[in-house]
């Protein structure tokens, strides 16, 4: 039997998917986008009685940057403002907040866990039919 290794996920490493390749999610991606995924991802742990992930994301940026929490823009807008309004270089300084979140507070979230499975998938090619005899004519 053959390990297969599976990607749990979790909220973090989805948006990390998503800075990463913007375009493959939406064709004029914004930072909107990346509210809806993480309202929607957190509302849908919710139905299912289990408590939201990025607010634990949204805390530990608030202990980098105490002064965000009080403007009436999310977190993700700063950055943005931090980077001079460019989506590219923002995205990519996500994608690194996410890494250092990921490597300390949130290294909770990353998970690989392995799955053996109970057989091998061999495929074979399917046998070749025995050509068939022309119909004789009546």
């Amino acid at each position: 039997m053959s390990p297969v290794r599976l990607n749990a996920g979790s909220l973090f490493e989805h948006m990390r998917h998503i800075c990463l390749r913007p375009r493959m999610f939406a064709p004029d991606f914004t930072l909107d986008h990346l509210a809806l995924y993480i309202t929607g991802y957190d509302d849908a742990l919710g139905d299912l009685g289990q408590k939201g992930q990025h607010e634990q994301f949204r805390e530990w940026m608030y202990k980098r940057h105490p002064k965000w929490r009080h403007l009436p823009t999310w977190w993700a807008q700063q950055v943005y403002e931090a980077n001079e309004r460019d989506l590219e270089r923002t995205l990519q300084a996500i994608v690194r907040l996410l890494d250092e979140f990921l490597a300390t507070e949130g290294a909770g979230f990353v998970r690989f866990p392995e799955r053996e499975t109970e057989y091998d998938i061999v495929i074979e090619k399917p046998e070749k039919r025995p050509k068939r005899s022309p119909r004789s004519k009546r």
